[in-house]
């Protein structure tokens, strides 16, 4: 590689170089949302990377990728202080540790890149720093269950750059992006135009085929649902009181009644909205079936549930004059809140107000409520942010996805648009479209296109009405998953590997040769 400027060796460059990665980072998400920064937020770190040995990469996205975490997250604080009430010092202590563990992810990719850069030609070193950033977020995301703050979804909202997530996943849609962003940096760092070539032309790849499929997804001639969703925006200062479960039902009651004055096939409440064991209180179920029948309408709710002895995070279906016909106990439960996590011990000592309480069992089955003309699936609250979760509906035979939440834990800033934006991508990913009831949240339809239909915003009460289709043929992503697009990735790694050492011998042989 030619020598570089002593200017670009300086830690004052490289320090600059990060902190501006940083903040243009935590900037590209909710609830700033600043536009196109998603295109370039990784051009810093990707520019000292490429200058840098693997252990010092290793410490500087190590530092990069938990800092900008830690902005972004402020809402886990939120939830553990504000909700929980957990004292400050251990619920700091406890996110810390938190994300930059899982901050150790980017940087093991950092050192890896760092150590193959100088094997890589120009033109293919942003598609390898690009593979293996994106690896990296497939091992945080799917293997390790954590797919928050991926490169993706700081374009959730911009339906052109996300119709490539039926092929690949919303990691397809991470790809484009770190390698624009990074060939930018790497562009800038080896002075070189060569490096933005590819990025360019996958970028216009990408784009062309976001154009393509918004013009030609329609849903044709398909069974369509009228649902109405009521967010009653209970705050939690007012559940888990005496008698807060009666005036909480009493609540979306007496929305629901009116929601339903215009005809409706689905009443959609929240995971919430019934936060007392359905098979201890009869007087609640019978309540709930008395409903159902007034208003002529099936009503699908949250409700814990404990039938068997086995005590479940469970959505249930009332029909009219049928009572309780249909219920899913919720499989991806939540750590330490919902279930204990193996060697969480010492985790568990700094949140002791989190884990109180008995832990819930999780599901197994990949319910699929066939009560009304379009056959749907119910996703719980963080359940909507698994993509592998939501494939086994789809292949169960769910042709709506309704997912219920609760996200007045999390603080009025960053998190609800975050939540919403996860539903955005299982509906692209499957082309199914997505019905979203929260007690706040926020509450929506999404189309199977990844737009947004409808939305109450979140911690305010109100109601809406949308008609839904069902989803057609489930698209590639839908039908293989991740293993497509990982494969392709260590593919392309193997192949920009194999470019470089073939121009470094014949750059020897010409200097040799004099």
């Amino acid at each position: 590689m030619r020598d570089e400027p002593e200017l670009l060796r300086r830690p004052a460059t490289i320090a600059v170089a990060i902190a501006a990665g940083v903040v243009a980072t935590a900037l590209a998400y909710p609830p700033y949302r600043v536009p196109g920064l998603g295109l370039v937020m990784l051009a810093p770190l990707a520019f000292v990377l490429d200058g840098a040995q693997p252990r010092r990469a290793f410490a500087l996205a190590w530092l990069y990728s938990g800092a900008f975490a830690l902005w972004s997250g402020h809402w886990v604080l939120h939830a553990l202080v504000v909700e929980y009430q957990v004292a400050a010092l251990p619920a700091w202590i406890f996110t810390s540790i938190v994300v930059f563990g899982f901050a150790l992810v980017p940087a093991t990719a950092a050192a890896v890149y760092a150590a193959v850069r100088p094997r890589l030609r120009d033109a293919a070193a942003p598609l390898a720093f690009a593979a293996i950033w994106t690896l990296g977020e497939w091992l945080r995301g799917s293997l390790l269950a954590t797919p928050w703050l991926l490169a993706a979804q700081t374009v959730t909202r911009w339906p052109l750059a996300i119709q490539a997530a039926d092929l690949g996943g919303q990691y397809a849609v991470s790809f484009v992006l770190l390698a624009v962003g990074g060939g930018i940096g790497i562009a800038l760092r080896r002075q070189s135009g060569f490096a933005l070539l590819a990025p360019l032309a996958i970028a216009a790849l990408w784009l062309g085929y976001g154009a393509a499929r918004l013009a030609t997804l329609t849903p044709g001639d398909v069974p369509r649902l009228r649902v109405g969703i009521v967010q009653a925006s209970v705050p939690q200062a007012e559940r888990f009181q005496p008698g807060s479960a009666a005036r909480n039902i009493a609540r979306h009651e007496a929305a629901t009644r009116t929601l339903a004055a215009a005809p409706l096939d689905l009443v959609v409440w929240s995971e919430t909205a019934v936060d007392i064991d359905l098979d201890r209180t009869p007087a609640l179920r019978e309540q709930l079936e008395r409903l159902a029948s007034a208003i002529g309408v099936p009503i699908v709710t949250g409700a814990p549930r404990s039938q068997g002895g086995r005590r479940s995070n469970a959505v249930v279906l009332f029909a009219p004059g049928r009572g309780l016909v249909e219920s899913y106990d919720k499989q991806r439960l939540v750590p330490f809140s919902e279930y204990d996590p193996a060697f969480g011990g010492a985790l568990a000592a700094l949140i002791g107000p989190v884990v109180e309480g008995d832990p819930y069992l999780p599901g197994v089955e990949a319910t699929v409520f066939r009560t009304t003309v379009i056959p749907f699936a119910t996703p719980v609250c963080f359940e909507i942010t698994y993509p592998d979760l939501v494939r086994r509906f789809r292949a169960a035979g769910a042709r709506l996805l309704v997912n219920l939440s609760n996200d007045a834990w999390f603080g009025r800033v960053g998190y609800p648009e975050m939540h919403f934006d996860h539903a955005i991508y299982r509906a692209v990913e499957m082309r199914m479209p997505v019905v979203r009831g929260a007690n706040t949240g926020i509450s929506g339809v999404i189309d199977a296109a990844g737009r947004v239909v409808a939305t109450i915003p979140a911690f305010e009460e109100g109601t809406l009405r949308a008609e839904v289709a069902a989803a057609g043929a489930p698209p590639l992503y839908a039908r293989t998953g991740d293993w497509p697009l990982v494969t392709a990735l260590l593919l392309l790694l193997a192949a920009t590997l194999r470019s470089g050492p073939k121009r470094e011998r014949r750059g020897a042989r010409r200097s040799a040769d004099g």
